[in-house]
């Protein structure tokens, strides 16, 4: 056990004074007085950004820094939970940004202890600090290096890996603890045994899967990298209308690693597979790619590619076209040399596919640090529309999760920033759905629905787009379409999100089949969201019993839900509709 933590800390508030319990955090960053020395603009701009940034981002973690000199910063955290959260998010952002950047790249050395503090007006003091400040200081660049009373206060509720580095000595402390480095891969990702994906259903028009690119060059930066890349050829193969294309959620669940090309082909439903590798040497990078036929298992095409970063974007295009050529596929309007507004800066491109990442963890923390990634896209590339439609979805789950204090305004910044998105990019389809989906729920349904059927005119096979449409309709009045539209949407993304059946339930629900509410809302892994939909469906089944069960879990959720502030919430162009969810919940036993 770390010496500096009692056994029963003490908590104790006279005269200005305070000492609790807390989670202290030292970092330092590496080559900063150098780079600043050797006043290089873009080095010594980076450096700030990235300090800023640092600072910015500790308080969305629940912490607050204490002090900054220079290249340090001090920051307390309440729980080492937080401070460790943060800490490993924090050094992938670096050891992402990294792989984009020219020059010394910007990394962190870390240390975090737990232990008592006492701090004052002007003084935060405490052996602990003193601790954690020696574990930074043993720590490779790029590292996190913590204590035993770390490990022992998280366990393994964060799912990271910890590896012991003995009893090295701390300078210029007594004793010796046991200390460990912080392992940054990310948490295993679903599996595709997740979840039974529906039958596949036969069709006139090809098929085809992206597989997740290897990542040929031993840095684990360069899997965002890889990760990117195919996202973009996935995104530009589905503007081809006769081109049925899985979805990345669906298609990276899958590895040539540990299924053949046929096994991988019929548990996606699609008749060709794209795969390849990615090898990155600086600014230089191989690419190779095989367009291979399920039943065969025949390579189609297959090509190698030696390219500069800058031009990553044209080769995405021309994959696509070579891919579409192949199949005999024919885009349906004339965007085949579409001039897409591309950041002048690939520092930009990183920030944002590492901000989507983090957004899509949907967390208060992870939506907070995407939109710090954003902002700080949007100072080095303004022109690039991708920044403000990811800065609207932002937005929009601040709204929708109830996490912003002032939620109208959010839903205000979502529409103003989607229509800057469309603004500088009419040809992305990411600015106009997002449009679509504030606009929804700003209750201006008709301007909703031209949005998102602009975004479908761009990218018609884009199943996440098709699904959001479809909820779209649920709320103007046409479910039984919307029903056929996330049907679709499945086949597109056959190992599809949860959300999803939010979706089709909600279409049930207005359709009155609540039988199949109760059917859909049990597929969610995380039925918390559709609870609502339940307590409604047994309460117009006359289950009461059942009814009540799901109303409790809700209120265990949301222990502030009440019928009257939530039925604002839902944007249903028929009074009717609404009345009858309400009606449904308040038999259910929900407080008005």
């Amino acid at each position: 056990m770390d010496p500096c933590l009692p056994a029963d800390p003490p908590s104790t508030e006279q005269q200005g004074r305070r000492t609790r319990f807390a989670a202290v955090m030292f970092a330092d960053m590496v080559g900063y007085s150098r780079q600043i020395e050797r006043d290089e603009s873009r080095n010594s701009l980076q450096a700030e950004r990235s300090i800023n940034l640092f600072r910015s981002l500790v308080g969305d973690y629940g912490g607050h820094v204490a002090n900054i000199a220079g290249d340090g910063i001090f920051a307390i955290f309440d729980s080492a939970e937080a401070a460790l959260r943060f800490a490993v998010q924090i050094q992938s952002d670096f050891r992402g940004q990294a792989v984009w950047g020219d020059g010394e790249p910007i990394q962190f050395r870390i240390g975090i202890n737990v232990g008592e503090v006492t701090e004052e007006v002007e003084n935060i003091h405490g052996h602990c600090i003193n601790v954690a400040a020696r574990l930074q200081q043993i720590a490779d660049p790029g590292d996190i290096v913590v204590s035993a009373a770390v490990r022992d206060a998280v366990a393994e509720s964060l799912g990271i890996s910890l590896r012991s580095l003995g009893r090295p000595p701390l300078k210029n402390l007594a004793g010796s603890i046991e200390v460990y480095s912080v392992g940054l891969s990310q948490p295993a990702t679903a599996t595709a045994e997740a979840r039974v994906p529906p039958p596949s259903t036969s069709t006139r028009h090809p098929s085809i899967a992206v597989l997740a690119f290897e990542n040929l060059s031993g840095e684990p930066g360069n899997d965002l990298l890889c990760e990117g890349f195919v996202e973009d050829v996935i995104a530009n193969l589905t503007r081809f209308r006769n081109l049925l294309v899985v979805a990345k959620h669906s298609a990276f669940l899958f590895s040539l690693k540990s299924r053949t090309v046929r096994e991988i082909g019929r548990s996606l439903g699609v008749r060709y597979l794209l795969t390849g590798s990615l090898r990155r040497a600086g600014r230089r990078i191989r690419i190779t790619v095989d367009l291979v036929d399920v039943e065969s298992e025949n390579a189609l095409w297959a090509d190698r590619f030696n390219i500069e970063m800058e031009e990553l974007f044209d080769l995405q295009d021309e994959i696509s076209g070579a891919v579409a050529s192949r199949l005999a596929v024919q885009i349906d309007f004339a965007e085949n040399r579409r001039e897409a507004h591309r950041p002048r800066d690939m520092m930009a491109y990183g920030l944002v596919l590492r901000g989507q990442q983090l957004v899509g963890l949907y967390t208060r923390e992870g939506n907070a640090h995407g939109r710090r990634l954003f902002d700080e896209a949007s100072g080095i590339a303004p022109d690039y529309g991708r920044v403000f439609s990811s800065l609207s979805r932002t937005h929009n789950l601040d709204w929708r999760y109830s996490w912003s204090k002032s939620p109208d305004q959010s839903l205000v910044s979502a529409v103003d920033l989607a229509e800057r998105s469309i603004n500088l990019d009419r040809l992305d389809a990411r600015g106009f759905s997002e449009s679509g989906f504030a606009n929804l729920y700003m209750k201006r349904h008709e301007m909703a629905l031209a949005e998102y059927e602009r975004a479908l005119d761009l990218n018609p096979n884009d199943a996440d787009i098709v699904a959001e449409y479809a909820d779209a309709l649920v709320y103007i009045g046409e479910p039984a379409r919307s029903v056929e539209l996330l049907q679709k949407a499945m086949r597109l993304n056959p190992y599809y999100p949860d959300w999803y059946l939010w979706y089709l339930a909600d279409a049930y629900l207005t359709l009155e089949r609540y039988a199949d509410v109760v059917t859909t809302v049990r597929q969610m892994r995380n039925p918390d969201e559709g609870r609502r939909m339940l307590a409604a469906s047994y309460a117009h089944l006359d289950m009461n019993e059942e009814a009540r069960t799901e109303a409790q879990a809700v209120l265990r959720s949301h222990p502030n839900f009440t019928i009257g502030s939530w039925r604002h919430r839902p944007p249903y162009r028929d009074p009717d509709v609404l009345e009858r969810f309400v009606e449904g919940l308040r038999k259910a036993g929900l407080p008005d």
